[in-house]
Parts: structure tokens; C-alpha cells; sequence
């Protein structure tokens, strides 16, 4: 398949105008001068280029990041020294020897290294002072979005597959950050649940299972079992632990807020079956914390959740006063 080059790197790096000059014109000291020029630093390019492929053939991303660096700058000023060479077939020449091969590598591996520098920000961040969970998990889909183009300039432009070693590190880092954004939750809803909040932690709950999940795909996609089973270890056991010992707490709070709802709407009698649920769902939390080991939610928790029920059942009372009156 031909090999092209996008407009993704096509835009970044343009070739800036030039007049042609007649062919029929007088070979000049500076026409010469600006030829060699351009040959001069297409070897340079050309070299860092190499040494930039050489660090894909090694499938180390580290050292394809740094290359990539050193080469965007020199194919810039690769293209202003073309531009400068008088006669289309002369630059035509320069751009296929020199300038094609460069821009065809850079493409090659773009979001890779893209992928790459926006993980590096986001560990920079954790051990820093960055955003919060939420930040962070929008920051995560950026990267959904650069894994997608990656795959698809792959396939349009026929370029050769990266190493394996490539995409192994930089899957290994991702699961890594999930682990980190999952940490960031499961604090969360601890602070929440010691407070004895549960609108709160009813709040967090959806946003720590899923994340939950998320974490359990990306660390699936981790080179080594061994590897995959530490990172579970330290971010999808601790997680899920929290979210066992208090996911029939949460499922009394919201069917306690739709028992409401009901009695808002004066449906009584799903209200009463509602609390026939209520009921069963607190069976099974006891159940669960004895079967699992599970060390009891601070009191207050249990308190709240008792007055909410003491509310529905004083409304549930008062409409069926109302109606009998």
C-alpha cells in the first residue's frame, strides 16, 4: 500500500510559499548555496530520523518521545531551507529524499507519543497538586479519543505496525492512572461514608463503580498476569471491599427516595410494596457484612437511614388518614 502523508502533520509543519524560478535563468553562487544548504540540513534530518526509527524498532516510548522531540524542529527548518532552492524538480527531489521519510515516521507514531505526553501530565498531576477525580476522568476519554486515531491513521495511511513494546507501555501506564482515579473515588467515599453522609455517598457511587469497571478493562489489556494481578491488588480489591460493605445501604437510601416519590404522587399502595422491598434489602445487608466479614458503617448512617424510613412510613400514616377522611 502507498504510503501517504495527512494533513495532520501536513498542518503543523507548512511549507512556506516560494516563486518558481525560470529554468532558462543563469545558475547562481546563491542558487548553489541554498541547494547545499538544504542537503545539509536534509542530513541532518535524515540522521535524527533514523535514530528516531531505531527507537520505534526498540519499542521504547521514552526514547521515541525524546527523538520525536529533536526532529519537529529540523523538518521545520528543513522546509524553509527548500523553499529557499530554485526549480521545482530541484526541491521536488529534496522533499522526496529528505523531507517525506521524516514526516512519514512522525506520523507513523504521533498519537502514540500524544498518548504518551498526556499520561506523563496526568501522573505529574498525581503527585503533584492536580484537579480533581472529575478532571481527571475527562482527561481519560481525551485519551480514548487519541487510542481511536491512532488505530484509524494506521489504516488510512498504510503505515507499518509500531512494536508490540510500544502499546504494551503505554497500556501498562494507562491502567496505572485508572488505578490512580479509582484511589481518588474510593477516598471520596470514604470521607463521605465517615461523615455519615449518605446523599453523598449516594452521589460518588456511580461515579467509583464505574470507574470500577474501567479500571478492570485497562488493566485486562496490561502484558503479564503478574502485572495485572498487582495492579488489582492495589486499586480493584480495596474498591470493590467499599462498595460490598455498603451497596445495600445505598440501595435502601435511593428506594427510600422513591418510596417518596410515590407518596408525592399519591401512590400509596406502590409505596407500601416499596417498603416490602425496603424490608428484604436490609436482610441482606446484615447478611452480607456477616458473610464477608464486613466491619459495620458508622452508626450514623444507620440512623439516617432510619429517620428517612420513619418519615415515609409518617406519610404513608398521614394520606391514609387524609383519605379515609
Amino acid at each position: 500500500m502507498k504510503i501517504t502523508v495527512s494533513s495532520i502533520v501536513i498542518a503543523g509543519l507548512l511549507l512556506t510559499p516560494v516563486h518558481f524560478l525560470s529554468t532558462e535563468q543563469p545558475v547562481s553562487a546563491q542558487t548553489v548555496s541554498n541547494y547545499d544548504a538544504a542537503v545539509k540540513q536534509g542530513e541532518k534530518v535524515k540522521a535524527i530520523t533514523s535514530s528516531l526509527n531505531t527507537s520505534i524498532n526498540q519499542g521504547i516510548i521514552k526514547k521515541v518521545n525524546i527523538d520525536y522531540d529533536l526532529l519537529l524542529p529540523e523538518v521545520k527548518k528543513l522546509e524553509e531551507s527548500i523553499g529557499k532552492v530554485s526549480g521545482s524538480t530541484n526541491r521536488k527531489k529534496l522533499e522526496a529524499t529528505y523531507l517525506v521519510p521524516a514526516k512519514v515516521t512522525i506520523e507513523r507514531v504521533i498519537y502514540e507519543v500524544s498518548q504518551y505526553r498526556l499520561m506523563l501530565l496526568l501522573l505529574d498531576w498525581r503527585y503533584g497538586i492536580g484537579p480533581d477525580a472529575a478532571e481527571y476522568e475527562n482527561m481519560m476519554l481525551k485519551l480514548e479519543r487519541l487510542k481511536e486515531r491512532a488505530a484509524h491513521i494506521k489504516q488510512t495511511g498504510g503505515y507499518k505496525e509500531l512494536p508490540p513494546a510500544i502499546n504494551a507501555e503505554l497500556r501498562k501506564i494507562e491502567a496505572e492512572i485508572q488505578g490512580f482515579i479509582v484511589d481518588f473515588r474510593v477516598d471520596e467515599y470514604n470521607r463521605a461514608m465517615n461523615a455519615g453522609n449518605l446523599a453523598q455517598m449516594n452521589e460518588i457511587y456511580d461515579h467509583l463503580t464505574k470507574q470500577v469497571k474501567l479500571a478492570q478493562q485497562r488493566i485486562g489489556k496490561v502484558s503479564g498476569s503478574k502485572n495485572r494481578q498487582k495492579l488489582n491488588d492495589e486499586h480493584v480489591v480495596p474498591a470493590k471491599v467499599i462498595i460490598e460493605r455498603s451497596i445495600y445501604e445505598i440501595s435502601q437510601y435511593r428506594l427510600l427516595n422513591v418510596i417518596s416519590n410515590h407518596i408525592a404522587k399519591g401512590d400509596i399502595e406502590s409505596a407500601k410494596q416499596g417498603l416490602g422491598t425496603l424490608e428484604r434489602l436490609k436482610e441482606r445487608a446484615v447478611k452480607i457484612k456477616e458473610a464477608g466479614g464486613y466491619a459495620p458503617l458508622p452508626q450514623s448512617i444507620q440512623q439516617n437511614l432510619k429517620a428517612k424510613e420513619d418519615s415515609v412510613l409518617a406519610q404513608i400514616k398521614d394520606s391514609e388518614v387524609i383519605s379515609i377522611n
